[in-house]
């Protein structure tokens, strides 16, 4: 088949050979892309120095008649990131992002709105200092583009408002109002002034989101809440976010 020439973000680069590598892009046309570097693990290789995590650019590949795994000819770098992985608390934040954004691509949907979203996070890679909150601001736009976040304004059961609370239950994945959700341990409750951050997240920049004030209480639900709506959408379990956890904790 013909070579193909596409952009995209490298999602994983790892050792396969003493010779090659595996390199996985997102793709804002086709999604997750496989592919094999042959070679580029030697010292005269045009690839060499070029197939790091998050770097951007320009790929050819040869596309595979059997298989999910192409081959790559070719990567002109346009934009390499490099802030994006200067200090322990970035390299564990986007090393998640990379991580979640691979966990959804394959087959193209979202894939474009995905990319987007990657793409403008490590663009400004540089004003993130407050991680919890970019944190926030990347999986409530990952979670709409996926579809799985319930719309925050009607309580889907007496369609009533809830501007007086509400309560997210776990095991239905939709928002109650106070008087049809409930108290089971499936049940988080939603304070007004929380699910007014949510919104507000939601609409906002991520230069705007990072200089977001919550509370403890807020941060702990929020966390639960978007862990699990994020669960429940990919097929795998997320191995970076334990990492992430932890450096945000101490930090």
């Amino acid at each position: 088949m013909p070579p193909q020439k596409i952009r995209g973000i490298i999602l994983q680069s790892r050792d396969y050979t003493e010779t090659s590598k595996l390199v996985n892009f997102l793709t804002p046309d086709q999604g997750l892309l496989k592919t094999l570097a042959k070679g580029a693990r030697r010292s005269t290789s045009p690839l060499r120095g070029k197939l790091e995590l998050l770097n951007y650019g320009t790929l050819v590949f040869y596309p595979s008649r059997s298989s999910d795994l192409h081959l790559l000819a070719q990567f002109d770098l346009l934009i390499p990131f490099p802030e994006a992985l200067n200090t322990l608390e970035k390299s564990a934040f986007f090393h998640y992002l990379a991580e979640l954004s691979s966990s959804v691509a394959y087959g193209g949907e979202h894939s474009r709105e995905l990319f987007e979203l990657l793409f403008h996070t490590l663009r400004n890679a540089s004003k993130i200092h407050a991680f919890f909150q970019g944190r926030l601001w990347f999986e409530i736009r990952y979670l709409h583009l996926l579809g799985v976040l319930p719309p925050l304004d009607r309580c889907s059961r007496c369609r009533g408002s809830l501007k007086f609370g509400a309560r997210f239950s776990l095991r239905k994945s939709n928002w109650f109002c106070p008087n049809c959700g409930g108290t089971g341990n499936d049940m988080l409750q939603i304070e007004p002034g929380l699910l007014a951050a949510i919104s507000y997240i939601s609409r906002s920049s991520l230069e705007q989101v990072v200089k977001l004030k919550l509370s403890s209480r807020q941060s702990a639900v929020l966390r639960r809440l978007l862990r699990y709506l994020i669960d429940s959408s990919v097929d795998k379990k997320i191995k970076s976010r334990r990492f992430l956890d932890h450096v945000i904790l101490i930090n």
